[in-house]
C-alpha cells in the first residue's frame, strides 16, 4: 500500500458571455462598410497551491457580416469576422531561491476580427482583403534570487506568426519563426532604485519578407544581440519610471551588397501612475528591430499609452470603468532598387538601394455601465490606421494607407466560482503589477507587448498562471527577491 498526500489548492473558474452588435467602415472607402452581429465569450481559471500555480484563459468572438454599399460593383466584405485568444501558463518554487514559469500563447483573426488591444495582431500595410492570421508564442522563465539584494533571470522564448487562409493565396503559411534568449541581473541600489543589466539575442526566419521596391518578397534570416542597461525608479508613491539604453548588433539586410553589421542604439523609457481609481502607463522606444513578420528588420520609433480609470465611487458602480489604449509606430528599412534598363546619355547611375517606411496607428476605448452584479452594458471604439510608402515607388503604383473604424455596444454576463471577480478590479490592485512591469519592460525584441499571454487588456485578474497570490512565490518572498518590485 502506498500513502499520498493531496495538498489544499485554492482554485476558481470565472466565464463570460457578451452579446454584441458592430459597425465597420473604411474611411478612405466612402459609402461602404458592414454591420456585424454574433457572440463573444470567455473562460479563465487557476489552480493554486503552496508551491505551484496554473492558469488558463480563453476568449474569443463570432459575428456575421453584412455587406452596406451604395456600389454594387465594389468588392464584398467576408462575410464572417472570427477572432480568438488562448493563453496558458504555470510556475513552480523549485526551492527557496528559484523560481521557473512557463507561459504560452495563441491567437487567431480574421481582418475584421482584429483589434487595437490585440498585440499579437500582424499588421501588414501591402495585403487587401481577408485574411486568417494567426501567431503562436511560449517559453519559459528560471528566476533565481542571488542575493537580498540581486536576483538572475533566464528566458527563452519561440513566436511563430502566419496565415491560414487568404484571399491571396501567397499570403497563406507560416510567415516568420523567431526564437529569443534573454539573462538579466536585477540588483537593488536602495529602497527606491534598481539597475539591471541585460544579454538579448533572437534570430528570425522570414519565408514572406520584403526585398525591394517591387514587393518582391522571399527567404532572409536575421540574427541580433543587444546589450541593455536599465534602471528603474520610484518617483512617489503612486509613480515609478525606467530608462533603458544600450546597442544592438544585428546581421545586414539580406539583398544588399554591403555585408557589414547593423550597429544601432536601443532605448526605452517608461512612465507608470497608479491610483485608487486609475492606472496610467506610458512608454517610448528606439530599437532596430522586427517591423513585422512579411517585412524585415528595420529602425522603429514607438509610442504607447494605456489607461484605465474608475470615475465613480462606491460598490454600486464599481463596474463602471472606462480603458483605454493607444499605439503609435513608425519603421523604416533598406530594400532593393530595380534601375531602370535604359538610361539618358550622361544620366548619373541610379542608386541599387531603395527604402521603405512604414506608419501604424492604432487606438481603442471601451467603456462598461453595471446593470446589476455580473450584467454589464459594454460600449467601444476601435480605429486602425496603417500606411507604407517605397522609394522609388513600385511600377504598380503606391499602396497608400487604410484607416479603419469600428463601433461596438453590446451586454455582457459574467459568472465565478470567486464572488470578487464578477466585478472589475480597481485600477490600482495588486494583481496588475505584472502588467505594469510589461508595459515598460516591453518584448527582448523591443516591440511593445502586454504581458497577458492572450495579449488582451481586459478586466482579467492577471496573467494566466501569475496570480496575486503566487507572484513573486511566497518562499521567495521570504528570500528578498527584488525583481517583482524593482522592475516596476
Amino acid at each position: 500500500m502506498f500513502s499520498f498526500v493531496l495538498p489544499m489548492w485554492d482554485s476558481d473558474v470565472t466565464a463570460r458571455a457578451a452579446v454584441e452588435q458592430s459597425v465597420a467602415s473604411n474611411v478612405g472607402d466612402v459609402g461602404s462598410g458592414a454591420l456585424m452581429t454574433g457572440v463573444g465569450g470567455s473562460v479563465e481559471g487557476s489552480l493554486r497551491g503552496e508551491s505551484s500555480r496554473y492558469g488558463f484563459s480563453v476568449d474569443g468572438s463570432y459575428e456575421r457580416v453584412f455587406q452596406v454599399s451604395l456600389d454594387a460593383a465594389r468588392s464584398a466584405t467576408p462575410s464572417d469576422s472570427v477572432s480568438a485568444r488562448l493563453g496558458g501558463g504555470a510556475g513552480w518554487a523549485l526551492s527557496p531561491r528559484a523560481d521557473l514559469s512557463m507561459a504560452t500563447a495563441g491567437y487567431v483573426a480574421t481582418r475584421l476580427g482584429m483589434r487595437a488591444s490585440d498585440a499579437l495582431a500582424a499588421r501588414d500595410p501591402f495585403l487587401s482583403g481577408n485574411r486568417l492570421q494567426y501567431t503562436l508564442s511560449g517559453g519559459p522563465v528560471l528566476s533565481v534570487t542571488t542575493s537580498r539584494r540581486s536576483a538572475v533571470r533566464l528566458d527563452v522564448g519561440y513566436e511563430q506568426a502566419g496565415a491560414l487562409s487568404a484571399d491571396d493565396p501567397a499570403a497563406v503559411g507560416i510567415d516568420a519563426h523567431t526564437g529569443r534568449a534573454q539573462v538579466s541581473t536585477a540588483i537593488e541600489l536602495g529602497a527606491l532604485d534598481t539597475l539591471t543589466p541585460e544579454l538579448r539575442y533572437e534570430i528570425t526566419q522570414y519565408h514572406h519578407a520584403l526585398l525591394d521596391t517591387e514587393l518582391t518578397r522571399g527567404e532572409a534570416r536575421v540574427h541580433a544581440g543587444a546589450a541593455v542597461l536599465s534602471a528603474s525608479h520610484e518617483l512617489t508613491r503612486n509613480a515609478s519610471t525606467r530608462i533603458e539604453g544600450g546597442v544592438t548588433v544585428a546581421s545586414p539586410p539580406p539583398v544588399l551588397s554591403s555585408r557589414d553589421a547593423v550597429v544601432a542604439p536601443t532605448a526605452r523609457v517608461g512612465l507608470t501612475y497608479v491610483q485608487e481609481r486609475y492606472r496610467l502607463t506610458a512608454g517610448y522606444g528606439y530599437a532596430y528591430t522586427s517591423l513585422g513578420p512579411r517585412i524585415g528588420f528595420g529602425h522603429e520609433h514607438e509610442a504607447s499609452l494605456e489607461a484605465s480609470v474608475r470615475p465613480a465611487r462606491g460598490g454600486a458602480t464599481r463596474d463602471l470603468v472606462v480603458t483605454g489604449v493607444a499605439h503609435f509606430s513608425t519603421g523604416s528599412a533598406p530594400v532593393a532598387a530595380n534601375p531602370p534598363l535604359h538610361l539618358a546619355p550622361g544620366a548619373p547611375a541610379p542608386s541599387r538601394e531603395g527604402s521603405l517606411s512604414t506608419i501604424t496607428a492604432l487606438a481603442g476605448a471601451e467603456i462598461a455601465y453595471p446593470l446589476t452584479r455580473g450584467v454589464a452594458l459594454r460600449g467601444g471604439v476601435d480605429l486602425e490606421y496603417v500606411r507604407a510608402a517605397l522609394d522609388p515607388a513600385p511600377s504598380a503604383g503606391e499602396a497608400g494607407g487604410s484607416l479603419r473604424s469600428i463601433v461596438t455596444a453590446g451586454i455582457s454576463g459574467t459568472l465565478s466560482t470567486d464572488r470578487h471577480r464578477t466585478v472589475r478590479r480597481d485600477p490600482d490592485s495588486a494583481w496588475d503589477d505584472e502588467r505594469r512591469t510589461a508595459m515598460i519592460q516591453g518584448m527582448p525584441s523591443g516591440r511593445w507587448q502586454p504581458p497577458e499571454p492572450d495579449g488582451a487588456g481586459d478586466d482579467r485578474g492577471g496573467a494566466p498562471g501569475e496570480t496575486p497570490e503566487a507572484a513573486p512565490p511566497p518562499r521567495a518572498r521570504e528570500a528578498g527577491a527584488p525583481a517583482a518590485r524593482g522592475a516596476q
